[in-house]
């Protein structure tokens, strides 16, 4: 048995049977409280739980009550609270999401102005893009807003953008 007096007057004896005793149980309680996948080792935070009972000269040792619980019970709680104290100051900071601020939205990038030689696209070529990309009319919209048929739209973009493409380049 434990000679719990012996360790609280600083004898080394007591200290190394009590030692002896706890760690066992001490690192069972913190392996299972550490998540399986925790970089964490059990020995440290067992070298945290025997500093936080002799730290203060032994005053959390020192609130072992013996009628309240057996000394295996005490430790283990004792573990596992250190266990969690510290794997609670190693997690990220975290903010409820109705104080969370929106992320800056990035300032839009302005439209790319595509310098046309003149005369490479006729007139109603340049309009019919001017309302589907500047304007962002649909096929629909804009044949509406023109008076046509919306295939006569797709026919004279596509022969817009295949104008385009010879004249800079792209297959």
């Amino acid at each position: 048995m434990l000679d719990l007096p012996a360790c609280l007057r600083g004898e080394k004896g007591g200290w190394d049977a009590f030692v002896a005793e706890a760690a066992p149980i001490v690192l069972a309680a913190i392996r299972r409280t550490l998540p399986a996948n925790s970089p964490d080792t059990a020995e440290d935070l067992a070298q945290e739980v025997f500093l936080r009972l002799v730290r203060d000269n032994f005053r959390l040792l020192r609130t072992y009550e013996p009628d309240r619980a057996s000394l295996s019970t005490w430790l283990t709680l004792v573990a596992r609270s250190t266990t969690l104290d510290h794997l609670r100051r190693r997690r990220l900071p975290t903010v409820p999401l109705d104080e969370a601020r929106e992320p800056a939205a990035p300032a839009p990038a302005e439209p790319m102005a595509l310098k046309v030689p003149p005369g490479l696209l006729s007139p109603r070529q340049q309009l019919v893009l001017r309302l589907l990309y500047e304007r962002e009319l649909s096929v629909a919209e804009a044949a509406a807003a023109l008076g046509v048929d919306p295939q006569t739209i797709r026919s004279t973009r596509h022969k817009a953008i295949a104008r385009l493409r010879r004249h800079f380049g792209e297959p």
